[in-house]
């Protein structure tokens, strides 16, 4: 058994390996841990073990079930993800080619998507049909974003799952789902990537250069996504706006108005989380050179904007006294908001008025 193009996370292939060696798959799976770090590709792999017809390695990723699932043209492989009801067959198959060129890269065309009561109900609907190869394998990506009907609706199928049918749910945020959903699958978590895995991968597959995928590998944080993503950005040009989101938090008023209207014009939803996220980072560097002198050399290496060390001494120098804790916490606050669909403008006010008062205090 091989899950070779998947990315660290030993554990959770493992966990899969000896389920299809032994042959005692279950009816439910939920793997759950960060974004990026490889649910839904390992879940797709773990398709392909299951139609796999080599002897050998399974997957094999040369056999027609190996490629069928490859290509999301199996009969028995549904695969369900979040999308608007509005979307079109081609706007689904263009989802699905992206998944087939990189299982770490679906793309994500649209705001606030969900997984409909509509979409459950055809699942249900297909499960009373006899599959076609033997087993039939149902992949529900970011399962939380079910509606509570559809929640409802896939806990029956849960609850008296066809013998031959093997449901894994992904999902970034398990505490979201009903509680009865999450008792009735096998949980696998998974890990943060190790920088080492992204940066050289980053490498191989991409051809930066050493300096940036060390770079890239550090603010990525363990998603090989957001490091794949960072590494099609203007990576300089959004660090350089995050600084500048710093620095708009101590002006007046006025010009903090018009830096928020002017970030909400220039950027979506995602780019703007990208911004706070990056802002973080820029903090938790302040915090490691804030730290006792005698350890200063020893920390500067574990600083991720290396290259803006000058910068940062002096910001650290200048606002020494500052309340890291309390700054994480508006910041992160102000993230999750974004993901609960609060109104861009009204966000970014009330965390730069927030940071103002906690950078500005001076010892």
């Amino acid at each position: 058994m091989s899950f070779d193009k998947i990315l660290d996370q030993k554990r959770p292939k493992e966990i899969l390996q000896k389920t299809l060696e032994h042959n005692r798959l279950a009816s439910g799976y939920l793997f759950t841990g960060a974004e990026g770090v490889g649910k839904e590709a390992l879940a797709i792999e773990f398709a392909k073990a299951v139609f796999c017809t080599s002897e050998g390695t399974k997957p094999c990723n040369t056999c027609s079930g190996c490629r069928r699932v490859g290509n999301f043209n199996h009969p028995d492989l549904i695969f369900i993800f979040p999308k608007p009801k509005t979307a079109s067959v081609n706007n689904e198959r263009e989802i699905l080619d992206s998944l087939s060129k990189n299982p770490y890269l679906r793309k994500r065309p649209w705001a606030s998507p969900g997984i409909s009561i509509n979409q459950i109900r055809e699942l249900r609907r297909v499960s009373t049909l006899k599959p076609m190869e033997g087993h039939r394998v149902v992949i529900i990506a970011e399962a939380d974003k079910m509606t509570v009907e559809a929640e409802n609706a896939l806990l029956k199928l849960l609850e008296e799952p066809p013998p031959s049918m093997h449901l894994v749910l992904t999902s970034a945020r398990p505490n979201v789902l009903l509680p009865t959903i999450i008792s009735r699958c096998q949980e696998i978590r998974f890990g943060l990537i190790s920088d080492q895995e992204i940066e050289e991968t980053l490498i191989r597959e991409k051809q930066i250069s050493p300096e940036q995928a060390r770079l890239i590998s550090k603010i990525s944080q363990g998603s090989y996504r957001r490091a794949m993503e960072l590494a099609e950005e203007d990576l300089a040009g959004r660090r350089e706006k995050a600084v500048e989101l710093v620095r708009g938090c101590l002006r007046d008023n006025l010009s903090k108005f018009s830096l928020i209207e002017k970030t909400i014009a220039a950027y979506d939803k995602r780019s703007v989380k990208e911004l706070l996220s990056l802002m973080l980072i820029w903090f938790r560097d302040a915090l490691i050179l804030a730290s006792d002198e005698n350890e200063k050399e020893l920390l500067q290496e574990k600083v991720i904007n290396l290259d803006q060390l000058e910068t940062l001494q002096k910001f650290v120098t200048a606002f020494r006294q500052m309340n890291f804790e309390e700054t994480f916490s508006e910041i992160e606050r102000s993230i999750e908001l974004i993901d609960r669909n609060v109104q861009l403008n009204l966000i970014l006010i009330v965390l730069f008025t927030r940071l103002q008062k906690i950078i500005s205090h001076k010892g």
